[in-house]
């Protein structure tokens, strides 16, 4: 599932760096060479991504100025507040509003999984390079989407959508190495506090699409780069049949999903009236993938009689020491 969150992603990123393929590749290439020889240098060491969108920006002004448009600049209020909406029950549609928007509140679960096994990973081989305790975030899942299920909450009563975790972030974070909780609350404060300001948000506006690209292509192909280092990781063993089975499936309606069909949706003609566009490929790739294990659970292909639900624990920790899904 983190593999194919990144991966999927790919033609979107492609689709910004073909605005203008000169400037996306000089993004790219200078945001790579920022990332690697200047990680752990002070404060530019934390900040490689942002550099190279600075660089590129500037490269569109020498090679093509007419990419960027300063008229919404000076048109942006200084100070912008919040539009807030608060919900409303009326209406002939409002028990269809709430189902679909529930539904789609659940298609987040996977990709909010998939990021927090990424970065719980992540910091646990930092801890061990600097030989302290490991963190093992992983562990704390299911408080994770307790978490999730409040902020879906509270954005649905004051007028937004179900939120979603950007994987950029989790790719940040292994790029500049920097896995401080009060750096990362802090950059959320300020984030938050520089949402108020239009002009800053109209400057954002006038970036090209050719130079979001060029870091599209990078943030999103480490996404898909932890995927793979979680199944190194954990020692998954691709010569066994179920495993490829699994992987397979996953990958497979995932990516190709995303990827080649309008806004990633399936078209499959099961809980229409729910989701109208079709099934979202990445949340449809987990639940097949679930139950494509789940058949292996209760029928293993090694003979054995399927556990008990209080020795389940032991034996997936079993499994997975021997390289099993």
């Amino acid at each position: 599932m983190a593999a194919i969150i990144g991966f999927g992603l790919a033609a979107a990123a492609l689709n910004w760096a073909s605005e203008n393929w000169a400037i996306s590749m000089s993004t790219l290439i200078l945001t790579i060479l920022f990332s690697v020889y200047i990680q752990n240098r002070g404060f530019f060491g934390m900040i490689p991504v942002l550099l190279g969108g600075v660089a590129g920006y500037l490269i569109s002004m020498v090679l093509a100025p007419e990419l960027i448009n300063f008229a919404s600049l000076s048109q942006a209020a200084w100070l912008v507040p919040p539009h807030i909406t608060f919900p409303t029950f009326s209406g002939p549609l409002v028990g269809t509003a709430v189902f679909s928007i529930a539904i789609m509140a659940i298609a987040t679960i996977p990709e909010s999984t998939a990021h927090l096994y990424q970065i719980s990973l992540y910091v646990d081989r930092f801890a061990e390079e600097r030989k302290q305790k490991r963190y093992e975030l992983d562990k704390h899942i299911g408080f994770n989407l307790i978490l999730d299920g409040i902020g879906d909450f509270i954005n649905g009563l004051l007028g937004a959508t179900a939120g979603t975790n950007y994987g950029e972030n989790n790719s940040l974070m292994a790029i500049t190495r920097n896995y401080s909780g009060p750096a990362l609350m802090a950059a959320g404060a300020i984030a938050i506090l520089l949402g108020f300001v239009g002009k800053l948000a109209a400057l954002v506006q006038t970036v090209p699409f050719a130079v979001t690209g060029g870091l599209a292509i990078y943030l999103f192909g480490v996404i898909g780069m932890q995927g793979i280092a979680l199944m190194q990781e954990n020692k998954v063993n691709m010569f066994v049949p179920r495993n490829l089975a699994v992987g397979a499936v996953v990958m497979i309606v995932g990516i190709g999903g995303n990827i080649g069909f309008p806004g990633g949706f399936l078209p499959i003609p099961i809980f229409q009236s729910v989701f109208p566009s079709g099934l979202p490929a990445i949340a449809t790739a987990a639940v097949l993938g679930i139950l494509v294990n789940a058949i292996f659970l209760v029928f293993d292909p090694e003979g054995k009689k399927a556990p008990s639900r209080a020795a389940r624990p032991a034996v997936a920790r079993a499994r997975r020491a021997r390289g099993g899904a």
